[in-house]
């Protein structure tokens, strides 16, 4: 056997054993995009899979989430050539706040990719926003004043939502614009008018409360703060 034939030998093997690696594919890319979603009271949940387009056995070795908040079991961790195992993902987002994105490595036998990084990708769009600010904060006002201050709420969502029982506290010291079944209109905003007019010297506090129909958003409160500094001369 000549020189030539078992360099031919080897070259053919060793390209074998190159076709014959397993390749980790993930179904959605390298990024799982939820978009934009309102209820942060339950995980976010998918499944996703990963599939073995190389021509031998793919073996997740593991599976690691980058915080606690991501749980992502896998069905199998063997996944035969052409196959695929099913990862089942939950991404929790409690104290969420606009663009969320985590990650989770797997870890396998894939000679190219032996740790691969799947990103997770949400938006929290609260169904009712509330800005410039989510209080109020006198200042520079005496007793026999009267404050007004403006808070915008903005309905983001594409249903009508309804004003339900506000309630005002100190009453006839504290008051707003707002009645029972006051409607806010879908993705508009309304202007929330706030009077204050203190009756005491010294620190202040108060508040305007009310319901709403949208579910996750049963109850909001724009607490009130502040400082009276006299009396208007």
């Amino acid at each position: 056997m000549n020189r030539f034939f078992i360099y031919a030998l080897l070259v053919v093997a060793y390209s074998l054993v190159l076709n014959s690696a397993p390749k980790l594919r993930f179904d959605c890319g390298d990024t799982y995009d939820w978009g934009k979603v309102r209820n942060t009271e339950e995980p976010l949940k998918a499944k996703i899979r990963l599939y073995n387009d190389g021509d031998d056995t793919l073996i997740i070795y593991s599976v690691r989430p980058g915080c606690g908040c991501t749980a992502a079991p896998l069905d199998k961790n063997a996944i035969e050539p052409k196959g695929y195992a099913t990862m089942d993902v939950s991404l929790y987002l409690p104290n969420a706040s606009g663009p969320v994105t985590k990650s989770i490595t797997i870890t396998s036998n894939d000679p190219n990719k032996k740790e691969a990084y799947l990103f997770l990708k949400a938006e929290y769009v609260p169904p009712i926003r509330i800005f410039p600010d989510s209080k109020v904060m006198i200042s520079n006002i005496m007793v026999g004043d009267t404050g007004t201050y403006k808070i915008v709420i903005r309905n983001t969502t594409d249903e009508k939502i309804l004003i339900r029982e506000p309630f005002f506290d100190p009453e006839k010291v504290v008051w707003a614009n707002i009645k029972h079944n006051q409607e806010l209109k879908p993705n508009e905003d309304f202007v929330i008018e706030i009077k204050v007019a203190p009756d005491n010297v010294g620190n202040f506090s108060g508040r305007v409360t009310f319901k709403t129909t949208y579910p996750t958003v049963p109850r909001i409160n724009i607490p009130i703060f502040g400082v009276v500094s006299g009396f208007k001369k």
